[in-house]
């Protein structure tokens, strides 16, 4: 009896369960035609992985499939979709809103059939895939009234009235609806770059390979060696953004395009994955932009590309490479040495922090001279920002060595560092018939590199005068001037000359006396004799006159003298400083000299106008004093070229060779 009554219960259970899973179903389906076109698609537009639209309004299907997070061509060609046209067909499809909606079984009673609302033989057919589900929809005629178009709903027992601009979506044009996009691979996953190109002479190719490393970007191939980390981002950055400029029909000669056998073929690698673009022939309908035909690899997808990303890859193996070849720490360097023929400037750096220079000659020192701390700083500065501006020999022979001029170089510049660091030379050299290029190398590698040759041999003058300290002298604070006079040493005569008499008479008062340009010149005397500052060095030693480098010897004229008292322990100590110049040269140039600094020196050009005004011997042009111009006297005229002809036959011919010119005489700070 019991078993009898817990089968009756397990019946009872059955039947309910049975009739609540009809029952929902029931009102789902009837929720469904409530809620309208939307609601009963809604699921299957989210999940879906794969649309079809074909019909008589489009030439070919397109098929759309979902790979991942993206969409993709299927048909008429294997290609990634534009993302936002996609998404705009799913937003439509998902939030169709309906204008009206009538069953089947309404129109037959009003005896039409679905050939009255184009239904029969549909303009467009919309399906849409799930995993577990597929879908049709139906596009028929236009509504008489209003821009809407008849559906038929997916079960195919509704018609629905919705408005024509979903038709406008499931119609874009298929160039729009293909992404331009053509590598898909982020710039920051880019680890590798390969291009290969070949050649249209004689078919040979050249394969260019670079990889990311913790260091950089280095070359693998077709040499060992680094490449400009900035240079090969903005190559990469250049390469994902390039875009399809046009797709070509799948009815194009082949031949035409070039890519039977491309010119160029350009891969980037990122997370174990990599794609590779083929280039072929220039676009002959290509307008003002240049552009080659195109295509990924394993995809039959034709298109064209601008050509001046890929004409620029074509000197990668150049243009890629890193041209600063002098690395080294600056903080770790205890001597830099310069030498060329028989002369030799040593370098050395003192614990100070300071420099010294010392110049050698056929074996024989100079005394030594404090260096420039700003003229060092610029020197390394110059080594350390030393850059190619090509690349003669990746791998040289000795017979390049000799016929590149190595064998007797121009400079050969030594940096010696700290805790017996390996040394770090470098070599200028070009041939004896070579005026125009200069080629480095470096004994840390094996190439051969082009530098700036004026660049270079300016910013490396053999001339140890070029690295003296600037500063001849420089007064205590504590020091004071009593008296400066100016003399004119061929005459005898005192030009001016000013000593307060006592405390109540100060170099203020002075500066408030005279003129104005009088009172500016005596301040800027003042301030260069407390800090007296050249501008550069003519000779290695003082002389009684000072001989120009056409062998002319020019006296000293003026005599700066200043009366300096030094504080000491119970008295003052009295010096005099005294500094001669020749007459004035030209507006910027009048030499000068100090016997006891032992040395001659370019005068900076503030000096020399303070003492202009005290001391006026050179006459300024007319165009700068404002006087009248006098008028110019007219050219001859030029020889007819018949006359010019019979003078240069009657003339003896002549041949002058130009000369390498490598610092000048007056070195600038």
């Amino acid at each position: 009896m019991r078993f009898k009554f817990t089968l009756f219960l397990l019946i009872l259970n059955a039947v309910t369960f049975g009739l609540i899973y009809y029952l929902s179903n029931t009102d789902e389906r009837d929720g469904s035609q409530l809620q309208g076109l939307s609601s009963a698609i809604g699921r299957e537009v989210i999940e879906a992985e794969r649309i079809t639209i074909s019909g008589p309004e489009l030439k070919t299907p397109r098929v759309l499939v979902r790979e991942g997070s993206d969409w993709a061509l299927e048909e008429p060609m294997t290609w990634p979709a534009n993302f936002f046209a996609v998404n705009r067909i799913l937003n439509q499809l998902q939030f169709l809103e309906e204008q009206a909606a009538f069953s089947l079984e309404e129109i037959e009673r009003t005896g039409q059939t679905l050939a009255d609302y184009g239904l029969d033989e549909p303009s467009l057919l919309l399906e849409i895939s799930t995993p577990s589900d597929r879908i049709e929809l139906k596009v028929g005629s236009d509504t008489e009234i209003g821009q809407n178009v008849y559906i038929l709903g997916p079960k195919g027992d509704h018609i629905y009235v919705v408005s024509s601009d979903v038709i406008g979506s499931l119609l874009i044009d298929l160039p729009d609806l293909q992404a331009r996009e053509i590598f898909d691979i982020p710039v920051f996953e880019v680890d590798a770059l390969s291009v290969q190109t070949r050649s249209d002479l004689d078919g040979s190719g050249l394969k260019v390979h670079l990889r990311r490393t913790n260091k950089g970007w280095l070359f693998e191939a077709p040499l060992s060696a680094e490449a400009d980390p900035t240079l090969v981002s903005n190559t990469i950055n250049s390469l994902t953004a390039v875009k399809v400029q046009r797709f070509i029909p799948q009815s194009g000669d082949p031949l035409i395009q070039g890519l039977e056998s491309p010119s160029m073929q350009v891969t980037l690698n990122g997370n174990k994955r990599y794609q590779t673009l083929l280039i072929g022939n220039p676009d002959p309908d290509a307008g003002k932009t240049p552009t080659y035909y195109a295509k990924l690899e394993n995809n039959s997808t034709v298109f064209t590309v601008d050509a001046q990303p890929f004409d620029q890859l074509r000197e990668a193996q150049q243009s890629l490479r890193e041209r600063s070849f002098m690395t080294f720490e600056s903080g770790d360097l205890s001597a830099i040495n310069l030498s060329g023929g028989d002369l030799e400037i040593r370098l050395h750096k003192l614990e100070t922090g300071g420099w010294q220079s010392i110049q050698s000659s056929d074996g024989a020192d100079v005394q030594p001279h404090r260096a420039s701390r700003e003229v060092m700083n610029n020197l390394i500065h110059d080594l350390a920002n030393l850059r190619a501006t090509g690349f003669e020999v990746d791998a040289p022979t000795p017979a390049n060595l000799d016929d590149l001029g190595f064998n007797n170089p121009r400079r050969t510049i030594t940096l010696s560092f700290k805790d017996d660091a390996q040394e770090l030379a470098l070599e200028l050299a070009h041939p004896e018939d070579e005026n125009d290029k200069l080629y480095a190398r470096t004994n840390r590698s094996e190439y051969i590199y082009q530098v700036d040759r004026r660049a270079a041999l300016l910013m490396f003058p053999l001339n140890e005068l070029h690295y003296r300290k600037r500063t001849l002298e420089s007064l205590p604070k504590a020091a004071t001037i009593a008296a400066v006079r100016l003399e004119n040493i061929l005459t005898g005569t005192t030009i001016f000359e000013k000593a307060p008499a006592d405390e109540e008479r100060t170099w203020e008062d002075y500066l408030q006396e005279g003129d104005e340009a009088s009172q500016d010149a005596l301040s800027v005397i003042l301030e260069w004799i407390r800090t007296f500052r050249v501008s550069g060095y003519l000779a290695p030693n003082y002389a009684d006159v000072y001989t120009m480098g056409d062998q002319k010897e020019l006296p000293w004229v003026y005599r700066l003298s200043a009366d300096i008292v030094l504080p000491g322990g119970s008295t003052d100590k009295k010096v005099t400083h005294s500094y001669v110049f020749t007459e004035r040269l030209s507006g910027s140039s009048q030499p000068g000299g100090s016997e006891l600094h032992n040395a001659i020196f370019a005068t900076s050009p503030d000096l020399i106008e303070a003492i202009h005004v005290f001391a006026s011997d050179f006459s300024l042009p007319p165009e700068v004093t404002g006087d009248e111009v006098p008028t110019p006297q007219p050219l001859p005229l030029l020889p007819t070229p018949e006359e010019a002809l019979e003078a240069q036959s009657a003339a003896p011919s002549s041949e002058t060779q130009a000369t390498d010119t490598e610092e000048p005489v007056v070195e600038a700070e």
